[in-house]
């Protein structure tokens, strides 16, 4: 019975990565349970088994996404003291998501708004919007404290989110920067325009902080059949 319940636990995220696969490269659109079920050689009866819908498959991959980002950052806050620590903390983190978790946040960024307003995406909705709470949070704290200026944290947030979320645009895992170059940059800027005392680079700290974080919340390996 145990194995039983591992290899359908196995089925199904193998199901997930693979829809995220495809899903990253060609866009929601374009893919099939058909293409799905022809790459891992299952019948598309198997994966509506687990799903039911591809819209399903789809808020799988996005519920998944962001339970791993929601708990590495509520690890990264209680980790990291300062606010603008752990603000750079969750820039990096957005960051090297791009390049270790490539293909589920490549298909994040590119079909959240397919599905934003509907029910089956409500779970979803709430972890987004527990995560930019999280964010805003931070910045606030920072001004409160005197760290940074005085601005809209809201404001400030959306702006965070715009420069990283879009980034799979145009960054590459094997590309001229680094994700910690791309974050050091990102970092610089927005705390140099918060200004007061808040540090303009991104920390060995912080870097390594964020690493250990998000390796200790990696899904495990799928084991092969």
């Amino acid at each position: 019975m145990a194995s039983q319940q591992s290899e359908r636990r196995n089925r199904k995220a193998e199901v997930i990565r693979c829809f995220a696969e495809l899903v990253a490269e060609r866009g929601y659109d374009n893919v099939s349970l058909r293409d799905v079920a022809e790459q891992l050689d299952m019948s598309k009866g198997t994966i509506l088994h687990h799903f039911r819908s591809k819209d399903r498959l789809l808020e799988r991959v996005h519920a998944d996404y962001m339970e791993r980002r929601l708990a590495e950052a509520h690890a990264l806050l209680e980790r990291l003291e300062s606010a603008p620590e752990q603000l750079a903390g969750l820039i990096y983190q957005l960051m090297r998501a791009e390049h270790d978790d490539r293909s589920a946040t490549v298909a994040f960024a590119r079909e959240i708004m397919r599905f934003a307003s509907e029910e089956v995406m409500a779970d979803v909705r709430r972890m987004r919007d527990e995560y930019s709470e999280l964010l805003r949070g931070v910045v606030q704290r920072g001004m409160d404290d005197g760290q940074f200026v005085q601005a809209d944290a809201a404001i400030v947030t959306l702006q965070i989110f715009g420069m990283c979320n879009w980034s799979w645009t145009w960054y590459r895992p094997k590309g001229a920067w680094s994700t910690e170059e791309i974050a050091g940059t990102f970092t610089h800027v927005i705390l140099h325009g918060l200004g007061r005392d808040a540090p303009l680079e991104l920390s060995a700290e912080v870097v390594e902080t964020v690493r250990v974080t998000m390796a200790e919340h990696r899904p495990p390996p799928i084991a092969t059949r």
